[in-house]
């Protein structure tokens, strides 16, 4: 019976020291990191994303009657987007569906069947063509950024490099409609076989300390075929 113990013991022991090891050192650089990043980003023909922000209320109307709080959807390349972006208007949470291809962006409630156009004195959409482009899109906005900061991670049980640092919010303005702003605390997972960049975190450093703006987006689902349409062709967007 002291041996079965002795040989149980040995076996925690060794599965033990298994999780205290540290994680492997990386080798690549941050500039090598995010460089393939940027090429793996554009590259990429289609992607679901999840938006999501905490903190000081971020208006989508000139009216500063919606408050940001999450978007969640799809963009195709080059230029289509579609989601629901749930927003906090006149004290309720309301869903507002969203389609946007090239300059043009259509809302409805979600549950109504009848879209608007949505006219840039109205309000703004993301433009789905920053996602991907090799100059302006998120990807390339970050390669270019300073994260110096780099370790190996897992991730829902994806290996990630997990790159840190800090950079102005000038680049991103663009990407985020001007929502994004000041100084960011900016954390990046990328994927360490593929190199598609898999969630975003950006914190507002000038924000309330006791209740920083965060910005955290959550990428999934590559290259998935869809076909996004303008509203009142086959119901706007659809799954192949």
């Amino acid at each position: 019976m002291d041996v079965h113990r002795r040989i149980a013991a040995r076996i925690l022991l060794g599965f033990w020291l298994l999780s205290c090891r540290p994680e492997p050192t990386p080798t690549l650089s941050s500039p090598e990191i995010l460089a393939r990043a940027a090429a793996a980003m554009a590259r990429t023909r289609s992607v679901h994303f999840v938006l999501e922000r905490t903190g000081a209320p971020e208006y989508l109307d000139v009216a500063r009657t919606m408050m940001l709080r999450r978007v969640e959807g799809d963009v195709v390349q080059p230029d289509r987007l579609q989601g629901v972006a749930r927003v906090f208007s006149l004290g309720v949470i309301t869903e507002i569906r969203v389609v946007r291809i090239g300059d043009r962006a259509w809302i409805a409630l979600s549950g109504v069947g009848r879209w608007e156009e949505l006219t840039p004195d109205r309000g703004v959409v993301i433009d789905p063509r920053v996602f991907f482009d090799a100059e302006r899109g998120l990807p390339a906005q970050m390669a270019r950024a300073a994260l110096p900061e780099v370790r190996l991670e897992t991730l829902e049980g994806a290996r990630v490099y997990h790159l840190h640092g800090e950079l102005e919010s000038g680049p991103l303005a663009e990407w985020s409609a001007g929502m994004i702003t000041g100084r960011l605390q900016a954390d990046l997972w990328v994927d360490a076989g593929s190199f598609r960049i898999l969630r975003v975190r950006l914190v507002e450093r000038e924000s309330d300390p006791r209740d920083p703006t965060v910005w955290q987006l959550a990428l999934s689902q590559f290259d998935r075929p869809i076909e996004i349409h303008p509203p009142g062709e086959s119901g706007g967007f659809t799954l192949r």
